[in-house]
């Protein structure tokens, strides 16, 4: 056999088998994608069914606080049991609206806080005279993180609903999340409520305020309450605790 001959023989015994390797090599990756999408798919349904059963716990207490307030002739428990029922409630509603993004690790910030809010005002009595408006930036966080911001605007937010607007006075409550200058994202919850007195201190002796600060402090920040000048409330926390995170894409 010719030398040339020869080496276009082996040339085409070494093409088919680079050929062969290939279409190995191309269906052991199929597979493998295959198999990594699976185990995504089996982890998402285990963290939705997780989640679903901790909001139907959550809603259970919820109710069995109920029972407890109509059976109640003292208005002092109503008001305990009352405000103890929005809280659970809050963190009933951030489970619920806790939709984690493709890495199931974040969650934008937009997407899971306008809902929220939106249910707190369908759900609390005085959210039927007050508008709840929201600004709130396209920030990744954690779903740690999120749950534990969805139970702050709701403490926030609570709180301004039921000292900002007695007697079913109208109004607004303004929540944002935005980024500094420099990176830090600030929560700010405004309302244009009755406000506080001159002889109160902001931001002190209620069992919210120590609720608010101690979840303002698992971000590292500190809450800074401002009497308006117009009229009402703003509450603003700093939360260093999520500035390293990028923005949701």
């Amino acid at each position: 056999m010719r030398a040339p001959v020869r080496n276009s023989l082996a040339l085409r015994q070494e093409n088919a088998a680079l050929k062969g390797k290939v279409r190995a090599l191309s269906a052991a990756l199929e597979q493998a994608r295959a198999q990594a999408e699976a185990e995504r798919e089996r982890v998402e349904a285990l963290l939705h069914d997780t989640s679903h059963r901790i909001g139907n716990s959550l809603a259970t207490v919820s109710s069995l606080l109920g029972l407890q307030l109509l059976r109640s002739k003292s208005d002092e428990v109503k008001q305990a049991l009352e405000a103890a029922r929005s809280r659970v409630h809050a963190v009933a509603a951030a489970h619920r609206r806790l939709h984690l993004g493709d890495d199931l690790e974040t969650a934008s910030a937009d997407e899971f806080l306008q809902p929220l809010l939106q249910e707190l005002a369908r759900t609390t009595s005085s959210g039927q005279h007050v508008a709840l408006v929201s600004e709130v930036d396209a920030i990744a966080i954690t779903a740690r993180d999120a749950t534990t911001l969805g139970i702050l605007i709701g403490e926030l937010v609570g709180n301004a609903l039921r000292h900002g607007f007695p007697d079913g006075r109208v109004g607004r409550i303004l929540v944002s999340l935005h980024r500094d200058g420099v990176g830090i994202a600030t929560l700010s919850v405004i309302d244009d409520g009755v406000g506080i007195d001159s002889q109160t201190t902001a931001g002190e002796g209620g069992l919210g305020s120590v609720i608010v600060k101690q979840l303002a402090q698992q971000f590292g920040g500190v809450p800074e309450y401002e009497r308006r000048g117009e009229g009402g409330l703003a509450v603003r926390v700093p939360l260093p605790g999520i500035a390293g995170q990028l923005p949701a894409t």
